[in-house]
């Protein structure tokens, strides 16, 4: 979706979105708040680092330029300078 009325409800910073997922949910299975804490899913120490995916995969899969080195896909989306500029 491109425009709709709740995008000027989504201004963070001064700046509107320019495009937005709307979900729509047929059926929702509620389930045991108990389970979730002994899964331990927001424990990071629990999760396996190898069973990550680099961001800068995703990033060169997705935009279609594998052959751009990784160093500078790294470097672009630092966190340190992604996050400062995210709403620059």
């Amino acid at each position: 979706m491109r425009d709709a009325p709740f995008f000027d409800e989504m201004v963070v910073k001064g700046h509107r979105p320019l495009l937005a997922i709307v979900v729509e949910i047929d059926e929702i299975f509620h389930h045991c708040s108990k389970a979730f804490l002994r899964s331990q899913l927001w424990d990071a120490e629990t999760w396996d680092p190898e069973g990550l995916v680099p961001r800068r995969a995703v990033i060169a899969q997705l935009c279609e330029r594998p052959e751009e080195p990784i160093e500078e896909i790294d470097a672009y989306y630092e966190v340190a300078n992604y996050s400062k500029g995210l709403y620059a």
